[in-house]
């Protein structure tokens, strides 16, 4: 049927335009040593490369994160955005948690808590082959915020760690 006038083209000035996904090598497919290429580690040797059969969620590769691994990536941001943060974890072990957090930064690196998840240690998935996904969307990136620090914080006992899979992080 027909449709009504329309009227003249927009454009968008919006600067929270969607650019897809924000995260390099989420699905942690590509390692430098033994820390996932583009991320950073607070500890090297507590970070490795996991493929063994139901320790991967998606792809080859996994990484492995011991207690007190910190893991992050610093991505470039706009104010005033929203964003959705996800992650596919388990514990190779049964006590095994995680602070997950979304960091909004400054220029002058000053930070703003965006979004926490918490798993703590009795929560945390620990079955082969079964993955948790943890998901949320985080406050408006602050005025000033130039990037988002997306950061794992892993906290286990003895011997236990933390796989993580396919992480992402996009505008909501």
């Amino acid at each position: 049927g027909a449709t009504g006038p329309t009227g003249p083209t927009g454009s968008c000035t919006c600067s929270c335009r969607s650019w897809g996904e924000l995260v390099v090598n989420g699905g942690m497919e590509s390692f430098t040593g033994t820390v996932p290429t583009s991320w950073t580690a607070n500890n090297k040797n507590l970070v490795s490369i996991v493929g063994q059969q139901g320790r991967v969620h998606s792809g080859s590769l996994a990484a492995n994160l011991n207690n007190g691994a910190v893991l992050y990536q610093d991505i470039a941001v706009n104010a005033g955005c929203y964003h959705r943060f996800s992650f596919f974890a388990r514990g190779e072990g049964s006590q095994v948690g995680v602070t997950a957090k979304v960091i909004y930064l400054n220029a002058q690196d000053q930070p703003t808590q965006g979004l926490l998840i918490q798993v703590r240690q009795q929560d945390m998935v620990a079955s082969n082959r079964v993955f948790a996904y943890y998901q949320g969307i985080t406050i408006a990136a602050p005025a000033g915020t130039v990037k988002a620090r997306i950061e794992f914080d892993v906290s286990a006992d003895g011997g236990q760690s933390m796989d993580l899979d396919d992480v992402s992080f996009s505008l909501a």
